[in-house]
């Protein structure tokens, strides 16, 4: 999944995205495009934005734009 496919399915704030990435579950959970949920392992995390979601360096010291390729959805 790319950067810009997965903003437009947070945008869409049908469902839960769930991913997996170096062994660990995660999951993005948009409630709305102000109110965005965070979780990979044991760690979850609240955004006000999709901007912030994705520049956070809060999986494994990286963002969710630098890993989103390498992210299974």
């Amino acid at each position: 999944m790319t950067e810009k496919q997965l903003i437009t399915r947070i945008q869409s704030l049908t469902d839960d995205i769930e991913f997996s990435y170096k062994g660990f579950d995660g999951a993005i959970c948009p409630f709305s495009v102000n109110d965005i949920s965070l979780s990979y392992g044991n760690f979850e995390k609240k955004y006000s934005s999709i901007q912030d979601l994705l520049t956070d360096p809060v999986i494994d010291g990286k963002s969710l734009r630098e890993i989103v390729e390498s992210i299974r959805f």
